[in-house]
Parts: structure tokens; C-alpha cells; sequence
């Protein structure tokens, strides 16, 4: 049997409930060889026993599955330990609460085999949120760094990627649990533009919920998102990007915009990141009083800014 080119990793704290569907999505992949790594962080309930009832009953040939164990709490502890049992060429990182498309993986390695020299392959996802219609979320089909700035291009569910760069940029950080998809996306993208879109269709389906791992609430993560936003500094400044002046002010127009939303949950805490945001921008004339006003106008609901701040902040 030829083996598997390409693994998926996937983190799980306590969703016996959402997992199996989960599982039966990947299960239901019609790409083979394929190896599936659930890796149980810590769980209370019965996700560690369901991931080995789930390696029992599907385990065959061309189906290998690996259990792991990370106690370290977090999603991204959970997803290094994971990427430490790849050995395939490619990865893909999924979350426990969401499901592929049947092709998905079949279309993530036909896009590679088409383009040899890419890195990654990325796609679009489909929302489905508690209640009401889903939704295909907002894609930007780029290579390069400011959009995914804005828009997360590179979030965990919408793309393969070759796992020797995962591993050349440092894997997950784990000190938080918010946005560090953004935080890894960016680390990625200032390392290589080789990246390949499958525009249609969607080929996930990410199921919005209050304990999802993907999160839809600024304030209380907020600590977590200034975080991942200190180390985005701290990458760039790595970086040998050429212009870094203008992707760290882009940095601060994106922690002023996280600013914006938090007022607008009526957070004490929006006030607080707005000053800490002026404070970090000195004597920048232009984001002294561009700043304010994204703040006021994503306070009061405004949304797409980012294009004008993308023509602003060279």
C-alpha cells in the first residue's frame, strides 16, 4: 500500500457529542491513504475513550489512525503535539466541532500535485451558525500578507500545508487561545507567497456554538487576541519583509478595530485597548488621528475599513 501523503490533526477537549460527526466527515474523505491524528487534551468527559472506540472500529489499511495525548491546555499545544506524529509530506489542521466536504482532501492534494512548487493550498468555508441560514464566509484568494492581516486568509480549518514549513516557522504558540491561526497565518505567509486556491466549492463547514473553538466574541478574549497581536509585531520585526514599518502600523489599526468591537459589546475593555493602541502609536501623525476615527466608526457598527487603511498606512 502506498503511504499517505498528507495527515490531519485534530485537537479535542471534552466533544464526545460533536465528534462523531466530526470524524464521519473524515471517514467519509474519498481521498486514500490517509492518516487522521486525534489528540485528547486534558478531556473530562469521554473523548479519550470515543478517539480509541474510533481508531478500533475504523483503523484498516489505508485509514491509519494515531492517538495522542497532550496534557498542556490549549488547542495549540494540543495541534504540536499532534504535528510531532506527521510524518506525510502535507498537513491539515481541523477542529473537533466541524466538518470537510467529502472531496476535500482529494482537492487539497490534486492542487498540490498540479502545482508542485506551492506550499499551500487553501480554500473556502462555509458558516453554520446556531440558528438561521448558513453562510460561505468572507475569502480574499491572496499571497500576501495584508489581507490575511484583515481577514484571516489562513485560518486553521481553510487550508493544507506542507508540514516542513509548519515546522521551519515554529509550529503553534501556545500561550494563548485566540487567533493564534492569525498569528501562524502571518508567520507562514512572511515565509513563502507559493499558495494555491480551490475558490469552489466550500470545503468545510465551521458550526458556530458559545464553547466552539472558534470563538466569536472579542471581549473575553481580548487578552488573547492582544497576545497574538504582540507576537504578530514580533514576527514581522523577524521578518525579512521589506517594508515592516507599514504592516506594524497595519498591526495597530487591527488592534484598534478589536478595540471598536469590544466598545461596541459595551466593554469597559474597549476603552482600555484604545488607549494602550494610541499609547503604541507615538508620534505617528497619520495613525493619531486616523486611529480615532476607525474607532468610533467600527464602535457604531461600521465595517470595511481595512481598504482604506490598506490605501493609508504605507
Amino acid at each position: 500500500m502506498e503511504p499517505s501523503k498528507i495527515a490531519i490533526v485534530v485537537p479535542v477537549y471534552n466533544r464526545e457529542k460533536e465528534l462523531v460527526r466530526t470524524f464521519a466527515s473524515i471517514v467519509a474523505q474519498t481521498y486514500r491513504p490517509l492518516h487522521v491524528v486525534l489528540v485528547d487534551n486534558g478531556s473530562t468527559d469521554r473523548s479519550l475513550a470515543l478517539c480509541q472506540e474510533l481508531k478500533a472500529r475504523y483503523e484498516s489499511d489505508d485509514f491509519a489512525v494515531t492517538v495522542a495525548q497532550e496534557a498542556k491546555r490549549g488547542p495549540s499545544a494540543a495541534r504540536n503535539r499532534g504535528l510531532s506524529c506527521v510524518e506525510e509530506e502535507y498537513v491539515s489542521f481541523f477542529d473537533s466541532d466541524d466538518t470537510y466536504a467529502p472531496e476535500a482532501i482529494a482537492l487539497y492534494m490534486q492542487a498540490f500535485e498540479q502545482n508542485p512548487s506551492a506550499d499551500i493550498v487553501g480554500c473556502t468555508v462555509e458558516m453554520v451558525p446556531e440558528t438561521g441560514r448558513p453562510y460561505r464566509a468572507k475569502a480574499v484568494f491572496s499571497n500576501r500578507v495584508e489581507p490575511h492581516l484583515f481577514h484571516c486568509t489562513l485560518g486553521t480549518q481553510r487550508y493544507a500545508v506542507r508540514t516542513a514549513l509548519v515546522r521551519v516557522v515554529g509550529g503553534w504558540h501556545e500561550d494563548y487561545m485566540r487567533w493564534e491561526d492569525w498569528e501562524l497565518g502571518l508567520r507562514l505567509l512572511l515565509t513563502t507567497d507559493r499558495v494555491v486556491w480551490i475558490e469552489r466549492p466550500p470545503l468545510v463547514h465551521v458550526y458556530l456554538h458559545a464553547d466552539s473553538i472558534t470563538g466569536y466574541r472579542y471581549t473575553p478574549n481580548s487578552d488573547d487576541i492582544l497576545r497574538a497581536i504582540a507576537h504578530a509585531h514580533d514576527d514581522v520585526e523577524r521578518s525579512g519583509y521589506p517594508n515592516k514599518r507599514r504592516l506594524h502600523r497595519l498591526l495597530l489599526y487591527k488592534q484598534i478595530v478589536v478595540a471598536g468591537l469590544c466598545h461596541r459589546e459595551k466593554s469597559v475593555r474597549g476603552a482600555e485597548i484604545y488607549r494602550l493602541t494610541m499609547e503604541q502609536a507615538g508620534h505617528d501623525r497619520t495613525l493619531r488621528w486616523f486611529l480615532p476615527l476607525v474607532y468610533r466608526y467600527v464602535s457604531y457598527g461600521g465595517r470595511g475599513s481595512a481598504i482604506l487603511a490598506e490605501w493609508l498606512l504605507h
